[in-house]
């Protein structure tokens, strides 16, 4: 009788213990994850700052219509970081729904 109580009682402790280290694993992705979604969302203000500034620089540029607007070394720049944020924005995302996927 106390063999049956002691096996019991060491497969419910294997069982808490499986529990537990799966409970962590997935406590370790969620936090993976919400620190993803944290930068994506810097990247992503970073991204609407840049498309105001060219935004303001075309409104002042608006009287000089001898220049062109994109070759305007400001807008050019932000251009060029636009493009590189939305590349860094889209591989946050990929990992993102790669470590979120259940297994």
């Amino acid at each position: 009788m106390w063999e049956k109580i002691k096996n019991n009682f060491d497969s419910g402790i294997e069982r808490i213990k499986w529990f537990s280290s799966l409970l962590s694993e997935r406590v370790k992705i969620e936090f993976s994850v919400i620190r993803l979604i944290s930068d994506r969302d810097k990247k992503e203000k970073d991204r609407a700052e840049k498309m105001r500034l060219i935004g303001e620089r075309v409104f002042e540029m608006r009287e000089q219509q001898d220049k062109n607007a994109l070759r305007d070394n400001i807008v050019a720049s932000s251009i060029s970081e636009i493009e590189k944020l939305d590349s860094e924005i889209e591989e946050i995302k990929k990992k993102v729904s790669e470590i979120s996927k259940v297994e």
